[in-house]
């Protein structure tokens, strides 16, 4: 009977355990149900969230980089039209430009067609002194016929419908009550005034003609110098040989290259090349559309400054033919002649400012030019192009100066080649984004 009542006893605890265990075991899968119920509701709207900030997100950043797309696009539109004056070439460096930039992964498209609208060429006025800068569209036949003065380049870049690359998709269409978007972007890029102050090499190896000789002559040999000594260009006096009153090398050899060889007018001087490719540097300022201004500045062993900025071309012209060549060549102290034209009342606050510095030789006296741009550069914002003629011409130096004025340098072995450097600066108006 004993026992019997132990195995009961010993089955009744191990019916409760298992009863105790059921009990414990059921709280746990109804809060797991609780859960999987709330993320069912609550994952469809963080993928709706998600989706649409994805969303936002690839459009804000594909009109960013129509955005710079089109700036880049109108800055070389402007400056190419600027240097080469006809639509054609602005349109096709537009193209070009616009295909470098991509926008949603493609390259920009830009339809060039007089119709289109996407590349329009016209005029910008400032409202006011300080106001922004409204740009007036010209038709394309009038600024082909060079009827109006153009000086802005409008770029309408677009991703739409009418567009050569389409609207563009959206990542997530489907979460959106559309599936693609349309950003669009203006930008004006603008040739703005410029103050130039020009800094001319007067030195004394300007005056030397560049001679082709014959090549079995001898400036110096017996017979040159007899034939001179009988023109009295050169006289003996005790066996020596000396210039005659008046006459100096460059007489001289002018002689015996014009008379005694009968070779034609002597080659002209570096100085006299220099003046015509000064007038046709002019002469591109005075059919721009800005309103430049001008100032001349020479060295030779000492700079000076020979006429303040000025409209009137004529008198720079006239200024240059007054000045007179010879001596070393101080181009460091030129430039701090041409820089002072800058702090003159003639100068304007908003213009753009340039220095262009021509030398035929090398810097040999005075203040180095490296340093006097370095100091330019410190406290003036100009660009300083540099120019050198002829072989002897120190190219290395010259393009140093103009690496730390941020701008370039050019060289001429001929006269031809001197006028085309001239002429490019002075097309080569800087560019600035108005819109």
């Amino acid at each position: 009977m004993k026992r019997s009542h132990s195995l009961h006893r010993i089955h009744a605890r191990r019916v409760v355990s298992s009863t105790r265990y059921r009990f414990f075991s059921t709280g746990p899968v109804a809060r797991l149900g609780g859960v999987t119920v709330l993320m069912a509701v609550i994952l469809p709207m963080l993928a709706i969230l998600a989706a649409f900030a994805i969303n936002s997100a690839h459009m804000q950043l594909t009109k960013t980089e129509l955005m710079i797309a089109s700036d880049a696009t109108a800055r070389s539109a402007g400056r190419t039209f600027s240097e080469e004056q006809t639509v054609r070439d602005a349109k096709i460096a537009a193209r070009a430009t616009a295909a470098l930039n991509n926008v949603n992964n493609e390259p920009l498209k830009l339809r060039t067609g007089n119709n289109a609208g996407e590349i329009q060429f016209g005029s910008s006025v400032q409202v006011g002194s300080t106001g922004r800068f409204v740009f007036n569209q010209i038709p394309t036949n009038q600024v082909n016929g060079n009827e109006l003065t153009v000086s802005s380049v409008r770029i309408h870049a677009k991703r739409d419908s009418g567009s050569r690359g389409g609207k563009v998709d959206l990542i997530f269409p489907s979460f959106m009550a559309r599936k693609d978007f349309s950003p669009t972007y203006n930008s004006v890029a603008m040739q703005v005034d410029r103050d130039i102050s020009l800094v001319l090499d007067r030195s004394g190896s300007m005056e030397w003609p560049d001679y082709d000789w014959p090549s079995n002559f001898n400036v110096w040999s017996w017979q040159a110098t007899d034939a001179a000594v009988d023109a009295g260009v050169l006289f003996r006096h005790w066996g020596n040989l000396y210039y005659s009153n008046g006459q100096n090398e460059n007489t001289y050899k002018e002689f015996l290259y014009e008379d005694h060889l009968e070779l034609g007018p002597r080659p002209p001087t570096p100085w006299e090349n220099l003046i015509v490719a000064v007038d046709a540097f002019l002469s591109v300022l005075e059919q721009t559309p800005q309103n430049e201004q001008v100032s001349v500045a020479s060295y030779a062993s000492n700079g000076s400054l020979d006429i303040h900025l000025t409209h009137n071309y004529q008198s720079v012209r006239d200024t240059i033919a007054a000045l007179n060549t010879g001596g070393s060549t101080a181009i460091g102290m030129g430039m701090q002649s041409g820089e002072s034209t800058f702090d003159h009342s003639n100068a304007r606050p908003f213009a753009s400012k340039t220095m262009v510095v021509m030398t035929d030789g090398n810097h040999n006296q005075g203040i180095n030019p490296d340093t006097v741009a370095d100091s330019m550069m410190s406290n003036d914002n100009v660009t300083i192009q540099t120019v050198t003629f002829s072989v002897g011409a120190n190219q290395s130096d010259m393009r140093d100066v103009a690496r730390i004025g941020a701008g370039k340098h050019y060289h001429a072995d001929s006269a031809s080649q001197l006028v085309s450097a001239f002429e490019e600066i002075a097309n080569n108006l800087p560019t600035i984004l108005t819109k």
